[in-house]
């Protein structure tokens, strides 16, 4: 049983980094089109709102992922370990 608990916890690992790999990947292209000249006039002209902007898109993204991930793989029905 443990065996089988394991290829159930490597499975959804894999699945997991090939969802947030692809989303990342997505992510950063949006960032940098849509939020590289704003950002960059925010560093120039205030870093503390620029570092408090960082925090929250990287805080953002960090549950969007989280989201989408526990989404996928309830709509995957893959068995989940808890």
């Amino acid at each position: 049983m443990k065996r089988e608990k394991m290829r159930v916890l490597l499975r959804n690992l894999a699945i997991e980094l090939v969802v947030y790999a692809t989303l990342v990947i997505i992510y950063t292209v949006i960032v940098l089109r849509l939020l590289s000249e704003p950002l960059t006039r925010l560093f120039h002209t205030n870093l503390v709102a620029y570092a408090f902007a960082g925090l929250g898109l990287i805080a953002a993204q960090g549950a969007l992922l989280d989201a989408v991930t526990s989404f996928l793989l309830k709509q995957l029905k893959l068995e989940q370990l808890e």
